[in-house]
C-alpha cells in the first residue's frame, strides 16, 4: 500500500508517494481544490499531513516546581492555561515541549483553534484515515536540526513555496514567531527586506539575536543584503520544493510527539478500528460457526448409525467377551510361577564362564592355590594364586602377567593383596562379561 506524505502549503499541496524507499518516490504538486481528486486517483486511505495554520498561536510559561510525568496531568494543566490566555477560543487541539530544571518546568504551547481544522471532516466523510498531523515548521525544524551545529542556535528559517514565504523565528529549537507573505517565483529585493525586517523585530521586540538564517525551497545561490549569514538548505537537488514531504518521510520518527491531530479524532480513529476489529472477529467466528455445525451436520447421521452398530455388536458379543476375561485370568494364574522361575533363572549367571577365564589367565609361573565365589549374581570371586617364579623379578612378571590376563577376559579388580616375598597374591574380582545364562 502507498504511503502519502501531503504538505499544503496555502493555495498548494505538495505530495510524495512512497511504497519502500525514498529512492522510488513519486513527487506531485497542484492546487488544494484538488486535494481529494488526487486522493481519489491514486486510491489512498492513509495520509500524513503538514500545514501551514495562519491561525497557529504559541506562548511559553513557567512553573515552579518539576511537573509529574503523567500525561493526563500535564494536558488538563495547560489546557487551562490556554483558555486563560485566549478565553475566546474554548474548542482547540494543541501540543508541547517540557523543558525541566532542577526546580522548575518550562512549557512551550503550540495551539491551533478548532476553525483551523475543520478540514479532517471532509477526510472522515471519505473515509481517510489521517495518521499523522503536523504543522508547518515541524518538519522544518527537523531537517535544521539535523545540521548539528544549528540545533543550538537561535536561527530564522524562510521556506519558499512558489509564491508564498513563510518565515520563522526559532529560540534554539522553539518556535516563537511566524509569518507569511507573497512574492515571485524567484528571490528578489523585497523577500530580502522582509527577512531583514523579521530579524530586526525579532532583536528588538522579541529580545531573541539570531545567529543565522536559513532559506529553504530555493536552489543553491549567493544572496546578498542579508543582516545575517545565510544558509541554502536541501536534501535532494531538483526537488527543494517538496522539502517538507521529503522531510516528514525522513523524520517520521522524530516527528511522533508532534501530532497536532485533535483528541476527539483520536477517540473517532481508535473507536472506528475497534468497531473494525470486532466486526471481523464477529464475521469469522460466524464463519467458523457455520462451517462448524455443516461439517456436523453431514457427520452426525453416520455417527449415528455408527452408535447404533457399536451398540448392537457389544451386546451380542458381551458374553464373549466376559468368557475371554476368565480364561486370561485363569491362564495368567497358572503361567505367573514359571514365568517367575524362569525370570529367576535369567537373572542367574553361569559360573562356568568366569572360571573358564581364570583358567585361561593362568600363566607358567602362577598357580592358583583357591577360588571363592562370594555372590552368584553379580558373581563376585576371590582369587588366592602363588607365584612360583625363583627371583623377585619373575615372581613381580607373573603378577603383572596374571592382572593383566584375567582383566583382559572379563574380570574387574576391586581390591588386591600382594606378598612379593612369599609370591602370594590374592584379588577381589566382578565377572562382567557372558551374563546371559544357557
Amino acid at each position: 500500500m502507498k504511503k502519502a506524505y501531503i504538505s499544503i502549503e496555502g493555495k498548494y499541496v505538495k505530495a510524495a508517494l512512497t511504497k519502500k524507499s525514498i529512492e522510488n518516490a513519486q513527487f506531485v504538486e497542484f492546487e488544494r481544490e484538488y486535494l481529494f481528486d488526487f486522493i481519489r486517483e491514486n486510491k489512498i486511505k492513509e495520509v500524513y499531513i503538514s500545514v501551514w495554520f495562519p491561525e497557529l498561536y504559541t506562548f511559553k510559561f513557567s512553573l515552579p516546581f518539576k511537573v509529574s510525568k503523567k500525561q493526563k496531568i500535564l494536558d488538563k494543566l495547560i489546557s487551562n492555561e490556554m483558555r486563560k490566555r485566549y478565553p475566546s477560543i474554548q474548542n482547540f487541539s494543541f501540543i508541547y515541549d517540557t523543558y525541566i530544571t532542577d526546580s522548575a518546568t518550562s512549557i512551550r504551547c503550540y495551539m491551533v483553534p478548532e476553525s483551523s481544522y475543520q478540514f479532517i471532516e471532509e477526510f472522515i466523510e471519505k473515509d481517510i484515515n489521517i495518521k499523522a498531523l503536523y504543522p508547518i515548521h515541524f518538519p522544518l525544524l527537523c531537517l535544521v536540526n539535523s545540521i548539528s551545529e544549528l540545533t543550538d542556535k537561535n536561527k530564522i528559517v524562510c521556506f519558499f513555496s512558489e509564491n508564498s514565504r513563510f518565515l520563522f523565528i526559532f529560540e534554539k529549537s522553539e518556535m516563537i514567531l511566524m509569518r507569511d507573505f507573497e512574492g515571485t517565483e524567484e528571490l528578489v529585493d523585497e523577500d530580502i527586506i522582509n527577512i531583514n525586517m523579521t530579524t530586526n523585530y525579532s532583536i528588538q521586540n522579541l529580545r531573541v539575536t539570531p545567529h543565522e538564517i536559513v532559506l529553504i525551497g530555493i536552489k543553491q545561490r549567493e544572496v546578498s543584503k542579508l543582516n545575517l549569514p545565510y544558509r541554502v538548505l536541501s536534501i535532494l537537488s531538483d526537488n527543494e520544493k517538496y522539502t517538507i514531504p521529503i522531510s516528514m518521510i525522513l523524520f517520521e520518527e522524530d516527528l511522533k510527539d508532534k501530532i497536532l491531530l485533535p483528541v476527539q479524532y483520536k477517540r473517532f480513529r481508535k473507536t472506528v478500528k475497534c468497531l473494525k476489529y470486532a466486526s471481523f472477529v464477529f464475521i469469522m467466528g460466524i464463519i467458523a460457526l457455520f462451517g462448524y455445525n455443516l461439517e456436523l451436520f453431514y457427520k452426525l447421521k453416520p455417527l449415528y448409525s455408527l452408535v447404533i452398530f457399536q451398540r448392537e455388536y457389544i451386546s451380542q458379543n458381551e458374553r464373549v467377551f466376559y468368557e475371554n476375561m476368565d480364561k486370561i485370568k485363569k491362564f495368567e494364574a497358572e503361567i505367573k510361577p514359571f514365568i517367575e522361575l524362569q525370570n529367576k533363572r535369567n537373572s542367574l549367571i553361569d559360573i562356568r564362564y568366569p572360571l573358564k577365564g581364570i583358567a585361561q589367565a593362568k600363566t607358567e609361573r602362577t598357580q592358583i592355590e583357591s577360588i571363592e565365589i562370594l555372590n552368584k549374581e553379580k558373581p563376585e570371586i576371590k582369587i588366592k594364586c602363588k607365584s612360583i617364579g625363583k627371583s623377585f623379578a619373575e615372581r613381580q612378571k607373573s603378577y603383572l602377567d596374571f592382572k593383566t590376563s584375567i582383566t583382559q577376559l572379563g574380570f574387574k579388580i576391586t581390591n588386591e593383596s600382594w606378598d612379593i616375598s612369599k609370591g602370594e597374591l590374592s584379588l577381589d574380582t566382578i565377572y562382567e562379561y557372558k551374563k546371559v545364562s544357557q
